[in-house]
């Protein structure tokens, strides 16, 4: 058996207490199924006639609402598992899964699956315990969507921020804000808050139509979700959607502190996350974004000139803005392969502890911005990609304690 193939399986719930025997019976009934971009692997409403085991790709799960309107429901990616709910019902395919780039999956016919079932039992009961857990997500979901119709009113507001130039905070704010969303489709917005150059819409390819720049502040806080839409624009393969701040330089001076502020209070009532991508100024704008966040995420790359600009960026945001809690948090960015300090240096000068570090990709960050394609889905396996998703982990678990304090009634089917 191939040693690839092994631990594909051994990564997916159905086969992760198998045994090697098990194992190799399961590689021998599995059939190659390769798709493109944008092709249909089932549609909702199709006999259920078999699960799928991605070995690479991302898919697409989508359904269609009562007024017939598509909704995305997940991102899936290599080592998960797809079609499992309608082979396990016996009924027909609940959603449509499509493919969002190049995808190889392992496809399992229902009748193997159900041999192997009577030779595992166990993997029946882990895979019963996984349709459990994604039906019991959804449903939480939908919760936070129903609240009072207009979603969840608190979504967590993460901005991130370096005093110096060159530190990748664009590329993290963006890469960050893709991973959530795959997490949670359609309830994550990133607003583009670097005014003058900000990047965004380049790293996603993305072609806004109009900005934050182009209406009053008084006028963003009267939006319900339908009109803070047209305002967005929509990442397709991730379900991102994205807030520009400007569409051209000289209109930086059209943005108020009190449109960030604006801007910021109606997309926390209508998405789960709101990422915040700033410049590097303490301007007004800068300033009136922090004092409104619950994670100011200080990105740092290890070396004297950046410590120095953090340890200064410390100093400023104590004294000057009233903030709640304690919001600052440190990202240690690695832009380049050379590390002239230690983290831990660069923890006992700061004072704190580093909430995550985001190892050098290589090349990967670079061609991924020339491509227009977040990092975190055209290299997934790569340690830049890695580092981002555990602090997109961190996140999620701090938005799930909120949820857990302030909505219980949400939670308990866990």
């Amino acid at each position: 058996m191939d040693s690839t193939v092994a631990s594909l399986l051994r990564r997916t719930d159905l086969f992760s207490r198998a045994s090697e025997g098990e194992l190799r019976a399961a590689a021998k009934v599995l059939k190659e199924t390769r798709l493109h971009p944008n092709q249909v692997l089932f549609r909702q409403g199709d006999q259920a006639d078999s699960l799928y085991i991605i070995a690479s790709g991302r898919l697409r799960v989508s359904a269609l609402d009562r007024a017939g309107h598509e909704k995305v429901l997940a991102f899936l990616g290599a080592g998960e598992i797809v079609g499992e709910m309608g082979l396990l019902s016996g009924g027909a395919r609940s959603a449509t899964v499509t493919a969002t780039s190049d995808a190889r999956l392992l496809r399992l016919r229902k009748r193997d699956f159900d041999d192997l079932s009577v030779r595992n039992p166990e993997a029946m009961r882990d895979l019963a315990r996984a349709v459990a857990r994604r039906k019991d997500a959804s449903r939480q979901r939908a919760s936070y969507e129903a609240s009072d119709g207009q979603g969840y009113h608190g979504g967590l507001v993460t901005t991130l921020f370096s005093p110096r130039g060159g530190a990748g905070t664009t590329t993290l704010a963006t890469n960050l804000a893709v991973a959530l969303a795959h997490r949670a489709p359609d309830q994550v917005v990133l607003l583009d808050l670097n005014l003058e150059f900000g990047h965004v819409p380049i790293l996603l390819n993305l072609l806004p139509r109009t900005s934050l720049a182009a209406i009053s502040a008084g006028s963003v806080r009267q939006m319900d979700r339908e009109n803070f839409e047209f305002y967005l624009t929509r990442h397709a393969e991730s379900s991102l959607r994205v807030l520009s701040g400007t569409l051209r330089p000289e209109q930086s001076e059209l943005v108020t502190a009190d449109h960030a502020r604006a801007a910021i209070d109606v997309a926390r009532t209508l998405f789960l996350h709101v990422i915040v991508d700033l410049g590097r100024s303490f301007s007004e704008v800068n300033l009136a974004t922090i004092e409104t966040v619950h994670n100011l995420l200080i990105v740092c790359t290890p070396d004297d000139t950046a410590v120095r600009g953090v340890a200064e960026s410390q100093r400023i945001f104590r004294e000057l803005l009233r903030l709640v809690g304690d919001p600052m948090h440190y990202v240690l960015n690695y832009p380049s392969p050379y590390a002239p300090i230690e983290p831990a240096i660069i923890e006992n000068t700061l004072g704190v502890h580093l909430l995550g570090s985001v190892p050098f990709g290589g090349d990967h960050v670079a061609r991924a911005a020339l491509e227009g394609k977040p990092l975190v889905t055209r290299w997934p396996n790569s340690p830049t990609t890695r580092g981002i998703t555990r602090i997109a982990e961190r996140l999620e678990q701090q938005l799930a304690e909120v949820h857990a304090v302030s909505l219980p009634e949400y939670v308990t089917t866990s």
